[in-house]
């Protein structure tokens, strides 16, 4: 919690952690998780809302605390929530904003049954039949010029990587804000830069908590399809490196990064609504924008009940 809301991010001053009071007690909370969109040349400043909450006690705290917030920032974002959160988002002038699919890839069908905390009686078998199935699903084969090498940490040598254009809008990255990414305590990251023919043409991370690993944030300088099959096969690859992990779970919400996820093997798993409360119409008309799971909490989530997508 206190990386979360307190460790220091270079585009944000103080906390990142308000609480709407009434009475001398907390009436609604909310944590942000800023981000700044490149669209045309131009900067937008936006964030994403988690753990928003508010008493059943205290009527229209949480509505009150948005809209506090949201005069901070040119745009916010909210993807998926529970369905109460979902029908009141458009009442607040929410817009639809695409969709996030998620997708799993099995890596360790084994290790995954036998470390499973749900009990699945006499299904546990045939889950662990259809997934060492699922496992053996063939990925796209890399061409031997596309490349990757971890990196420990980012520096002002890669800020021309970071700062590349990029298909489709998508938030803006610096070293500082990548190594504060990478931080987390409370998953496992590691980061790769992807290269073709030596080049460096993007780079993707790896989150992993337990068993559960994610591509949390990939970036490829690239509108060719082959390039990012190549770049989500690379990825991947490193990921069935870490004999920890035993599913793999990749997010797009572009059909580039969609076709690429699935052309390595993925399925889909789920599709979750994304919603964006932009009053100056500065986002909507550049759909569909890049999401990356690292931008919200959506890295490190895990429910130790029920772990696994697949």
């Amino acid at each position: 919690m206190q990386w979360k809301y307190d460790d220091p991010r270079p585009d944000w001053n103080g906390s990142r952690s308000y609480a709407w009071m009434e009475g001398g007690r907390i009436a609604a909370h909310a944590c942000l998780c800023p981000v700044t969109y490149r669209a045309e040349n131009r900067e937008i400043t936006g964030s994403y809302l988690i753990d928003w909450a508010a008493l059943r006690l205290s009527p229209g705290a949480g509505v009150f605390l948005l809209r506090k917030l949201s005069s901070l920032f040119q745009v916010l974002w909210a993807i998926g929530g529970s369905q109460d959160t979902q029908t009141i988002l458009p009442k607040l002038g929410y817009q639809a904003a695409g969709e996030l699919s998620l997708f799993a890839r099995v890596m360790r069908p084994w290790r995954q049954s036998r470390n499973d905390p749900a009990r699945r009686g006499w299904k546990a078998p045939l889950r662990l039949a259809r997934n060492t199935l699922l496992s053996r699903l063939p990925a796209a084969s890399i061409p031997a010029h596309w490349t990757c090498t971890p990196l420990p940490a980012f520096d002002s040598g890669h800020i021309p990587l970071l700062q590349a254009v990029t298909p489709h809008p998508t938030t803006q990255r610096t070293p500082e804000l990548m190594n504060y990414f990478l931080r987390c305590p409370g998953a496992k990251m590691s980061a790769y830069v992807i290269r073709e023919k030596g080049v460096p043409r993007g780079w993707f991370v790896i989150s992993r908590v337990a068993g559960v690993s994610r591509i949390a944030d990939f970036r490829l300088h690239s509108a060719a399809p082959d390039a990012w099959q190549a770049g989500y096969g690379l990825a991947l690859k490193m990921a069935l490196g870490d004999r920890e992990g035993c599913e793999l779970i990749a997010a797009a919400t572009t059909p580039l990064a969609a076709q690429a996820i699935r052309r390595n093997g993925f399925r889909l798993r789920s599709t979750q609504p994304v919603f964006l409360l932009d009053p100056g119409k500065l986002l909507l008309p550049h759909l569909p924008l890049e999401v990356n799971l690292i931008e919200s909490d959506a890295a490190y989530l895990y429910d130790p009940q029920y772990p696994y997508l697949t």
